[in-house]
């Protein structure tokens, strides 16, 4: 089978969860900005967490399905429409051949998870089906989708009908309908060298999502934060969730398609568990930074992986 790409939306591609032992080589990890919706969407169809999704941002696409597909969407809350009624998010969707699903008003949120039962027929690079915007590699032809693409599907039969459990929705719906949210982070290699009006600021101060951001990175816009003197920085690792400051002051935080190594003060570390909340700022919703200690960035990420697990269950 296949799906017809009617309209391709602002930024719509192929990701499953990366490709994180690559980046010693400057590769990029890529995968899905918020892991956690990516494996809703996957779990409402019956699929392993790390098949591929289509992540959809800001605006949607509108698709075509050539044959019977059980599909999902998970994530930022949009108006979802099958064949022009109104449908839910978060269930599982049974469409059949000539059916569409669109994308209208975002609601809240940034970005969302469209999951087909089966798995989307792209070559993979470097073992992940995830696009590789910046470098032109992975997903569908390494690009965003566009009007009138075709992707191939392999099918998989999946007869049941799943939806988000209750206590999952509450959680996910709370947070996304914050536009302004608290990440947790741990100090980074130069956070000492912050002043020390700047090291109290980081974490009282909030800070504007600023429309300069992307998949590579959240550009933040607010009070500036200052080190105690200038450091000649060497070129040194990141990964996502990496706060680093340019000179101007204000922070900018990595996210998955970012480079693999920089030359500005590491002043944090977004914690893991965090990250998936990056995924769904937008340009004007804001943030703040709550420093944890590395112990409990450990304890937290375990306990919400086991956390989705007993959520996500065989049923």
């Amino acid at each position: 089978m296949s799906i017809k790409i009617i309209k391709g939306g602002l930024q719509t591609t192929i990701q499953d969860l990366g490709r994180q032992q690559y980046r010693e080589f400057g590769i990029a990890g890529n995968g899905a900005l918020d892991e956690y919706s990516h494996q809703i969407a996957n779990w409402l169809v019956g699929n392993p967490k790390n098949k591929p999704t289509i992540e959809v941002t800001q605006i949607g696409p509108t698709l075509e399905f050539t044959e019977e597909a059980t599909i999902a969407v998970a994530g930022a809350e949009f108006e979802l429409s099958h064949n022009d009624q109104p449908c839910l998010m978060n269930t599982s969707l049974h469409m059949k051949q000539g059916d569409y699903l669109s994308f209208g008003k975002l609601q809240s949120g940034a970005r969302a998870y469209v999951a087909i039962s089966g798995d989307i027929k792209v070559e993979p690079v470097m073992d992940s089906a995830s696009t590789n915007l910046m470098a032109g590699f992975g997903g569908h032809q390494g690009r965003a989708l566009q009007d009138g693409d075709v992707l191939d599907i392999e099918p998989r039969q999946f007869d049941k009908t799943r939806s988000t459990p209750s206590e999952l929705m509450k959680e996910l719906h709370h947070n996304l309908q914050q536009q302004h949210i608290v990440v947790r982070f741990t100090e980074g290699r130069e956070f000492a060298r912050l002043s020390k009006p700047s090291q109290k600021a980081i974490h009282e101060n909030n800070f504007s999502v600023s429309s300069y951001s992307n998949r590579m990175a959240l550009k933040l816009e607010g009070e500036a934060l200052r080190l105690t003197e200038e450091i000649s920085m060497t070129t040194v690792p990141i990964v996502s969730g990496t706060i680093q400051l340019p000179h101007g002051g204000n922070p900018i935080v990595t996210l998955a398609d970012g480079q693999t190594a920089g030359g500005y003060p590491r002043i944090g570390q977004v914690i893991t568990a965090d990250l998936s909340l990056l995924a769904q700022l937008k340009a004007g919703d804001s943030l703040s930074f709550y420093p944890v200690t590395t112990e409990y960035a450990l304890s937290i990420l375990k306990k919400k992986n086991r956390y989705i697990a007993s959520m996500l269950t065989e049923s």
